[in-house]
């Protein structure tokens, strides 16, 4: 972590800037098991909200870090590896007792298969790209659908592989967004979740894409060629 981290996020994000309609910046995200790993320069952040509003938080400017105690919403920090998911979620009782399934079974089936990063850590630092001095697990990005588009086009553009996108209306920023590119090393689109849109007041025009560190590269070098 430090200046040459810094100096390529932020080339990276005069790229995405350049190439992409953005209607707020991409946030870096990265977990750390320990505060000893908390880069320089950040602070705990002042408040208890859930995983969501702090992406848009860090997408409106804001660089802080994270442990699980200020992380208001269980489901999001079970989902991104700060805690364990809470039982009622995790068997589908919480979202059949919301009316979201015809019964429990159908309720489980889709919370089975949730992207939950099982291994827990102590915090997770959230910063604007371009002012992340660290590698990011995970790059996100908040933005119309057209921004989307474009991302697919310079993914497809070296793979030739058609875009499988990942998601289920739950869950959006933690599991679909941060939890599933971190696991699969791979770009994840969302269409956003209830929580995620109330809270984090993510637009009905916006949607969310996440980018692992595994693919960043190659999403910026088809950015530039396309």
């Amino acid at each position: 972590m430090g200046k040459a981290d810094l100096e390529k996020n932020q080339k990276y994000a005069k790229i995405i800037e350049k190439n992409l309609k953005l209607t707020c910046k991409p946030v870096a995200m990265k977990l750390i098991s320990s505060e000893d790993e908390i880069p320089e320069g950040f602070e705990l952040i002042g408040e208890k909200i859930r995983h969501c509003e702090m992406v848009r938080k860090a997408s409106l400017g804001d660089k802080f870090y994270s442990s699980v105690e200020e992380q208001m919403c269980l489901g999001g920090a079970g989902a991104i590896g700060l805690r364990e998911m809470p039982e009622k979620l995790a068997n589908g009782e919480k979202y059949f007792s919301l009316g979201r399934f015809k019964d429990l079974e159908t309720a489980k089936s889709l919370t089975d298969k949730l992207s939950i990063i099982k291994d827990e850590h102590w915090g997770i630092v959230y910063a604007p790209l371009d002012e992340a001095n660290f590698k990011a697990d995970v790059v996100q990005i908040i933005s119309e659908p057209v921004t989307s588009m474009k991302l697919a086009q310079s993914i497809v553009y070296s793979s030739g592989d058609k875009i499988k996108p990942n998601f289920a209306g739950i869950q959006s920023l933690c599991g679909d967004a941060f939890a599933y590119p971190y696991l699969e090393k791979s770009v994840n689109f969302t269409l956003g979740c209830d929580g995620s849109r109330k809270a984090a007041d993510i637009k009905d025009y916006e949607m969310a894409i996440g980018i692992s560190s595994d693919n960043l590269d190659e999403v910026i070098s088809g950015l530039e060629l396309i």
